[in-house]
């Protein structure tokens, strides 16, 4: 018989480390949800951005570029168990985690990419938690529309940024400048 994510309780760190490894799962209220892969498109937007941050940093703007990474959250008071995790499309951080980033060491960035014009999860509950975690910056990138939306953590809650032309500029990695036009022609869109 076959597990759902219906069946699968996960409590404990050691719970988590017991999934399958043939899957990329989120800890959300004591559920394990087994994420969708991602389509073509997706995948050249993360591609795309990764290829851009890489470029951006050189030897003495170093920082790490992660891809679909464990970010565990502080648990709500309200949740089941002892862990919640997302796995954001992409992670910008100044530091490399040996395993996972953990509750208490979140990244400073990390982007989410909309697979639907709506973004509920990624404007909602994905939002909710990167803010708990401490995450400095959020962007949630919309290839629908052609837009990048970038939210600042500012006393606990993400404020969405005024729009701008390009280029983004993350604000813990000073330099680096991000063309939301190169990212669109890298990826097709």
């Amino acid at each position: 018989m076959i597990a759902t994510t219906q069946d699968l309780m996960v409590l404990t760190e050691a719970e988590f480390d017991l999934l399958p490894e043939d899957g990329v799962f989120e800890v959300v209220d004591g559920r394990a949800i087994l994420l969708p892969g991602n389509d073509i498109p997706h995948q050249k937007i993360v591609k795309a951005l990764w290829d851009a941050f890489e470029r951006e940093f050189v030897p003495e703007r170093r920082a790490f570029v992660i891809a679909q990474t464990n970010v565990f959250i502080p648990r709500p008071a309200h949740a089941l168990g002892e862990i919640q995790n997302r796995v954001p499309d992409l992670i910008v951080a100044s530091f490399e985690p040996t395993e996972r980033f953990q509750a208490g060491e979140p990244p400073e960035l990390v982007v989410e990419v909309l697979t639907t014009r709506r973004g509920n999860v990624e404007r909602t509950e994905k939002m909710d938690d990167y803010a708990r975690a401490g995450i400095g910056e959020y962007w949630v990138v919309n290839p629908l529309d052609r837009i990048f939306e970038v939210y600042h953590l500012q006393e606990g809650d993400y404020a969405l940024q005024p729009s701008s032309s390009s280029p983004l500029r993350p604000r813990a990695f000073p330099g680096v400048e991000i063309n939301p036009d190169e990212i669109w022609t890298a990826a097709g869109i």
